[in-house]
C-alpha cells in the first residue's frame, strides 16, 4: 500500500504543474512578455499583490444603439495596470466588475491588444475571476504627455493606464475614412482627430465601437474643436504605422480665464446684492 507521505508527494507535484506559471504581479508579468502571448497567468493569487478594479471601460448592453457582449476593466496591483477583457459568459463568468473591487484572475491568457497590456479567457483550460472584497480604494488615473505617449513602443507606466490628458485641443476635422460628421457632434461611429498640446501631437482616436464609457459620455457631445479641453482615456499605439494615439473615455472643455474671471466677478455681485436684500 502506498504510503500517506508518498501520496501527499505525488498531489504536491501534480498541483506543481497545474499551477499558473506566472502569478506574481502584473509587473513580472509584462516583464516576461517577449511578443508571444503567456498562458497561465493569474494575478492576486496568495500573497500577491491585491489586484483592484480602478475602471470599466466597457460594459455588455446596448447603448445608444451600440451592443457591446464583454467587459473591459483596468486592473492595478501597484506593480502594474492592465485590461481584463472577456464576456459574461467567459472569463467574466458569474462576476460583475465594480470600481474598488479586489479580484483573483486565475489561469487568463496575456496577450497585449496594440500594446495594452490584457488578459482575456484562454482557448482551453480553467479560468475566471475571483471577486475577494468590495470598496476599495482605487488608485486613481495617471497623467501624461502627448509626447510621453507619441512613441512606438509605449511605457508600462503609462500602457494599460487610464491617463489624465490636460490642457490639449483637438486641432482638425477628421481624417482618412472618418471624416468629421456633418452635425459636428461625436456619435456612435469611430472617428479620426488629433490632438495638440502646442509642441506635440497625436492621433485622437474616438472608439465607441469597442468601448461603452466612450459612447455614453461622449456620443452626442458637440466636438470641441479648436478648444482647451481636459481627457481621460487610454494610450495605445495601432501596429500597421506604427501610430500612437489616445483613446478618449471622456472631454471636458477648460473654462477661458476670462470666462472664469467674469463668472467669479458676477458670483460676487450676486452675493452682494443678497446681503443688501437678506
Amino acid at each position: 500500500m502506498m504510503n500517506k507521505l508518498k501520496i501527499a508527494a505525488i498531489l504536491a507535484g501534480s498541483a506543481a504543474l497545474a499551477a499558473p506559471a506566472f502569478g506574481s504581479s502584473i509587473g513580472a508579468v509584462e516583464a516576461s512578455y517577449t511578443g508571444s502571448n503567456i498562458f497561465n497567468v493569474s494575478i492576486g493569487t496568495g500573497s500577491d499583490p491585491t489586484a483592484v478594479v480602478t475602471a470599466i471601460l466597457s460594459t455588455p448592453g446596448t447603448f445608444n444603439t451600440v451592443t457591446y457582449t464583454n467587459y473591459a476593466s483596468l486592473v492595478n496591483d501597484g506593480t502594474g495596470s492592465l485590461d481584463v477583457y472577456g464576456s459574461a459568459t467567459g472569463l467574466y463568468t458569474g462576476y460583475t466588475p465594480t470600481v474598488g473591487d479586489a479580484i483573483t484572475v486565475t489561469t487568463a491568457e496575456y496577450s497585449p491588444f496594440h500594446q495594452l497590456p490584457e488578459l482575456e479567457k484562454p482557448s482551453t483550460g480553467t479560468y475566471g475571476i475571483t471577486l475577494d472584497s468590495q470598496h476599495n480604494t482605487a488608485p486613481g488615473a495617471i497623467t501624461a504627455t502627448i509626447e510621453q505617449m507619441n512613441v512606438p513602443t509605449l511605457p508600462y507606466t503609462i500602457a494599460g493606464y487610464l491617463v489624465d490628458l490636460n490642457n490639449v485641443s483637438i486641432n482638425d476635422s477628421g481624417a482618412g475614412d472618418n471624416p468629421l460628421p456633418g452635425s459636428g457632434l461625436f456619435g456612435t461611429s469611430n472617428l479620426q482627430l488629433t490632438v495638440t498640446d502646442g509642441t506635440s501631437s497625436e492621433e485622437l482616436y474616438y472608439y465607441p465601437s469597442s468601448y461603452s464609457l466612450a459612447n455614453i459620455n461622449l456620443s452626442a457631445m458637440q466636438i470641441p474643436i479648436g478648444e482647451q479641453v481636459d481627457m481621460v482615456g487610454i494610450a495605445s499605439v495601432y501596429p500597421t504605422g506604427p501610430a500612437p494615439e489616445f483613446i478618449p473615455m471622456s472631454i471636458t472643455v477648460v473654462p477661458e480665464p476670462l470666462s472664469a474671471g467674469l463668472m467669479a466677478i458676477g458670483s460676487v455681485a450676486m452675493l452682494m446684492r443678497r446681503r443688501r436684500t437678506a
